[in-house]
């Protein structure tokens, strides 16, 4: 009864956030991060009828069939893929690729490394058969902003994962890099099963981990 409505307010939203069983920390009506957290959830929650899924590095069970290596030293790297920009190959996509820099233009096939060629086939076909065409092409998950690519990390001085072929980016227009969740249509739950079938063969996304750069998924562990 000593709340003002403003801090009743908060402790409602806080209430509604723990019956849709999302963490909103103790009901006090005070409003912090895991408030705003819970309230932005349940936007989410009540405009897509559900909440994106994050995965973070150090939770559950590293997904990993094909072993991918770990990006931490470079030597991982090249132990495991070769020198950067060797060892590639062509593969046909299950489905036609839009350049993301030419939307004129599409490709049958791409570029990858030859050790990640049939992983990568097999997501593909799994998002194809999940979502069918027209969602893919309404998801914008046909819009390809490159595979190979020997070059440094943006800012960085170390090589990217572009470099050995192992890194794909889509849709890079609407999953930019510095953009967050708050921003990423990527991070959307209608994208979740898009996520699900990468991490499914130990692939990365660095929106889904680390919160930006949601054009990313790589075949390297973080």
């Amino acid at each position: 009864k000593s709340w003002s409505n403003d801090r009743k307010m908060v402790g409602l939203i806080q209430l509604i956030a723990q019956k849709e069983n999302i963490e909103a920390g103790k009901v006090d009506g005070l409003w912090g991060p895991q408030t705003s957290f819970a309230y932005n959830s349940l936007q989410e929650l009540r405009k897509h009828g559900a909440v994106t899924v994050f995965r973070r590095p150090d939770e559950g069970v590293d997904v990993n069939p094909n072993n991918w290596p770990s990006q931490k030293t470079e030597q991982d790297l090249i132990s495991f893929y070769g020198q950067v920009g060797k060892n590639q190959k062509s593969i046909v996509v299950p489905y036609p690729h839009i350049i993301s820099w030419d939307k004129t233009k599409s490709v049958s096939k791409i570029t990858c490394h030859t050790k990640v060629g049939e992983s990568l086939v097999k997501v593909l076909t799994k998002v194809k058969d999940h979502y069918g065409m027209d969602e893919i092409q309404r998801l914008r998950l046909d819009v390809w902003g490159g595979c190979l690519n020997v070059r440094k990390m943006r800012g960085g001085t170390r090589n990217s994962m572009h470099s050995w072929g192992i890194a794909l980016d889509y849709d890079p227009d609407n999953n930019q890099l510095k953009w967050g969740s708050d921003r990423a249509t990527f991070a959307q739950p209608d994208y979740n099963k898009w996520w699900e079938f990468w991490e499914e063969e130990g692939w990365v996304s660095l929106g889904r981990t680390r919160n930006y750069d949601w054009m990313h998924v790589q075949a390297a562990k973080l």
